[in-house]
């Protein structure tokens, strides 16, 4: 159903413009220029955290009502869920893989000017290498079962957020100012749940609709978090994490179809 996929898509680029203005504003204001200490009064902390409980009730308003339309069949397995002409696999594929993998060959060259090197060219190697496998996943994605190949292409965007959280953690434990890179915390919590969601059409556990609430959602704070500042390879990079979410939800609402007989399909 394309209708409900452009519905959603258009609904998280609303929301996440919202939450990038309010964020921006926090960051231009919110904190002290010589200390980055939170300044106590404003209320525009309050307007992000707001923004984003209201991004997650539209979003799962949205994907409630697509879960309950009568006689649905959700897609219960990787090449059902990523079905799609394919032109439209591949420009997305090169374009939002090489996206990452140029952020992470960005964060490489830079490293040497960021707070602990040695974790960032890892977090830059992995950021390279899950680029390259999300190309390799969908110009390989066919009729036929989940391989090996793309089990592993499936995890590998699993084991580049939980790295960059231990950075981000590494990078951030002296800050005293929660508040300066909680959204940042957010975003790789909820793209690494999103990730793991849509892994499980790989791994033989599909969940359509959770998997598309937690990739709208998560893209919806990855672009939120944008305004922070951070190194120019991890904004590249964080950007193109938001495009692939966006962009496999996308192809997943759109393989929701009408029942052709019998009860709705076990992807729920």
């Amino acid at each position: 159903m394309r209708k409900n996929a452009w519905v959603i898509c258009c609904c998280t680029a609303v929301l996440a413009a919202f939450g990038t203005f309010f964020r921006w504003l926090q960051d231009q204001v919110c904190f002290e220029a010589e200390t980055g200490l939170a300044v106590r009064g404003s209320i525009w902390p309050y307007a992000v955290a707001l923004m984003i409980v209201i991004a997650a009730v539209v979003l799962a308003v949205v994907c409630f009502r697509m879960k309950n339309q009568p006689h649905t069949s959700f897609p219960d397995s990787l090449p059902a869920a990523f079905a799609a002409a394919p032109r439209v696999r591949t420009i997305g594929g090169i374009v939002l893989g090489a996206l990452l993998a140029v952020g992470g060959a960005w964060l490489m060259i830079s490293s040497g000017t960021l707070s602990s090197p040695g974790l960032q060219r890892v977090l830059a190697v992995l950021a390279i290498v899950t680029g390259a496998a999300f190309i390799w996943q969908m110009l390989s994605i066919g009729d036929g079962e989940a391989t090996s190949g793309t089990v592993v292409c499936a995890s590998m965007p699993i084991v580049l957020l939980v790295f960059w959280l231990i950075v981000s953690y590494k990078v951030n434990i002296i800050n005293p100012t929660i508040s300066a890179y909680a959204v940042e915390i957010l975003a790789l919590c909820a793209a690494l749940i999103a990730f793991y969601q849509l892994a499980g059409f790989a791994y033989g556990r599909p969940k359509a609709i959770k998997s598309i609430f937690w990739s709208q959602f998560a893209a919806f704070l990855c672009i939120t978090a944008l305004p922070d500042d951070r190194a120019g390879g991890q904004q590249l990079m964080l950007a193109a994490v938001a495009g692939i979410l966006v962009f496999q939800s996308y192809l997943t609402a759109s393989n929701i179809r009408p029942a052709v007989s019998g009860p709705v399909g076990g992807a729920q």
